[in-house]
């Protein structure tokens, strides 16, 4: 018997009982009818009570709070039915569990995947996710009748769920798994996903992307590099933990395509993953450096989300810093969106202007010094950070430095198209420049605010030969799409 639910037998002709929270079996009879009914009150008394650990008390999310709602609706349901059965003499059978059934098709199903299973969702250190759901919460005003905004959550706490978000009805639990799931296997989000898209159809749909991630290079087991996600529960099917971009693109292709990707995680805005991704969705939205720790002000782009406003969703999340959140002061953010149906003409133009600088893998080739580097500054004595990043430069910025003024112009007609919003944080005061949070970045500022384009592009040099960075971007498809596989490198 499955949660304690009697299924198929008459409750007064059983021989035996079985426990709501134990697998101990007891006979049936009159002797141990008040053993039972001791058990339902204790039960109930349990239920209730607080409880703590390391005195703090277990739950402390609004999250939280919605799913004990529900085991405690579904928990009093089972317990007063026994009561009434076994003091009434009630022949009926016991109702099975509640079985979703698929809404009807609404215009827009908003789907925010939440991959905590990670620092981000640690409570004992720091948990972004009850911040960032308060923050939902809060704007649940402007989600439209015909939206479904659905949540899938799951961190180092608690075992995965799926929320459902409403103006009318706030945050409810839709789904709570039994066992744990690593949320950055292929085959359990496609299964999640797929779930989601049965039972919430839609006309058009929305995904956010929220995790620790790191852009378009290929896990590795000696370093911090997370592509997408990760997770770190040890229930990987594949020994992996983090979810690369290819496989990422494998999942989504077997979905309806997207509105637009938002990626509430660093460094996702690059121009390999846009192309990798550009036949599963429409836009892509993000950020080509770190973000900070808070992430999106949720409830200033949730209007956004829900109508698949890509340039509010990238207004409001700016609008949100500088910023102090928990007493910490964030001092920028760098954001934008890119329209996907233009890479492919982006790809060739670019291909044609900056492949002749590269040909035949020179030491003439240019060495990057004055490109906007995202990260670690990589001609630094100290180049241990190599073999965790690899430079992200600014792709506007890398054009401007190397091509003519008429060439420039010609491929910014382009550029602007793809990208049609970038934007930066104004400086803070007692900030010379423009700036953004971040932790694996030496300096973070533009230094050229005036040719700052929003999308980093990686540049082969041949210091990364020895850290397997070269050879991992032959295997991009934005390799081949940029002609870089003419040039040698």
């Amino acid at each position: 018997m499955t949660n304690g639910v009697l299924k198929k037998k008459k409750l007064l002709t059983l021989n035996f009982f079985v426990s709501l929270t134990s697998s101990k079996v007891l006979p049936l009879d009159n002797k141990n009818k008040k053993k039972v009914f001791h058990f339902v009150l204790c039960s109930l008394n349990r239920t209730f009570a607080p409880m703590k650990h390391q005195n703090q008390y277990i739950i402390y999310n609004t999250i939280d709070l919605v799913a004990l709602k529900a085991r405690l609706c579904a928990k009093i349901s089972c317990l007063l039915t026994i009561v009434f059965c076994l003091f009434t003499g009630c022949h009926d059978e016991v109702v099975p569990p509640y079985e979703p059934t698929p809404r009807a098709e609404a215009e827009r199903t908003v789907i925010v995947y939440m991959a905590g299973d990670n620092s981000l969702g640690n409570s004992l250190e720091y948990n972004a996710i009850p911040v960032d759901t308060a923050e939902m919460a809060k704007g649940k005003s402007m989600i439209p009748e015909n939206v479904n905004f659905i949540v899938f959550v799951d961190d180092l706490r608690h075992k995965p769920a799926i929320y459902e978000l409403s103006r009318s009805r706030g945050m409810q639990l839709w789904k709570q798994y039994d066992e744990e799931l690593c949320t950055t296997d292929s085959l359990t989000m496609l299964n999640v996903l797929r779930e989601i898209e049965h039972y919430f159809p839609a006309r058009h749909y929305g995904i956010t992307f929220w995790s620790h991630a790191s852009g378009w290079v290929p896990e590795r087991t000696s370093t911090r590099m997370k592509t997408f996600g990760r997770d770190e529960t040890n229930v990987s099917p594949t020994g992996k933990v983090e979810m690369e971009i290819p496989v990422l693109h494998d999942v989504l292709a077997h979905l309806p395509r997207f509105d637009y990707i938002f990626f509430d995680a660093c460094f996702m805005q690059c121009i390999e993953v846009a192309y990798e991704l550009r036949d599963v969705t429409d836009y892509m939205v993000g950020s080509p450096a770190e973000i900070p720790g808070p992430g999106a002000p949720y409830d200033k782009i949730i209007g956004a989300l829900c109508t698949s406003d890509v340039k509010g969703i990238v207004r409001g999340y700016g609008s949100g810093y500088p910023g102090v959140y928990d007493g910490f002061f964030y001092s920028g953010v760098l954001l934008s969106c890119i329209d996907c149906s233009k890479l492919e003409e982006l790809a060739e133009a670019t291909g044609h202007f900056l492949t002749p600088f590269y040909m035949n893998r020179t030491e003439q080739s240019p060495t990057a010094r004055n490109f906007q580097a995202y990260c670690y500054d990589v001609w630094a004595s100290d180049r241990r950070h190599l073999t965790q990043f690899t430079c992200c430069f600014d792709m506007r910025t890398t054009m401007y430095n190397l091509l003519s003024e008429e060439d420039y112009a010609a491929w910014m007609e382009l550029y602007d198209e793809a990208v049609p919003l970038y934007t930066y944080t104004d400086p803070p005061v007692g900030y010379t420049y423009p700036t953004w949070y971040a932790i694996f970045c030496d300096n973070p500022k533009l230094l050229t605010p005036r040719c700052y384009g929003g999308v980093s592009m990686f540049v082969p040099l041949n210091i990364y030969d020895g850290y397997g960075w070269n050879e991992d971007f032959r295997n991009t498809s934005w390799y081949k799409a940029a002609g870089w596989d003419k040039t040698g490198w």
